[in-house]
């Protein structure tokens, strides 16, 4: 189960670095800007692909995880 303090570790960073949420049944949200997401004390409110906002319980984050850098085609 995750704890709000170790979603708070990525979302509190600034500048933002942004994070990838997976939850137990395998669904992802990608985290690119400070806008797209906010964190309670047991539940995270993100926004998915489409503009969606998603609630979501934080005992369901199975693991969150800094995105990498894309990378540019030559």
């Amino acid at each position: 189960m995750m704890r709000k303090e170790n979603v708070d570790a990525f979302a509190l960073q600034r500048p933002l670095q942004p994070f990838e949420i997976r939850l137990v049944d395998g669904q992802r949200f990608r985290v690119r800007n400070i806008e797209q997401f906010i964190v309670g004390r047991y539940h995270l409110a993100v926004m998915n692909s489409k503009g969606v906002i998603v609630t979501l319980s934080l005992g369901l984050i199975a693991t969150i995880r800094p995105l990498l850098p894309r990378r540019r085609r030559a």
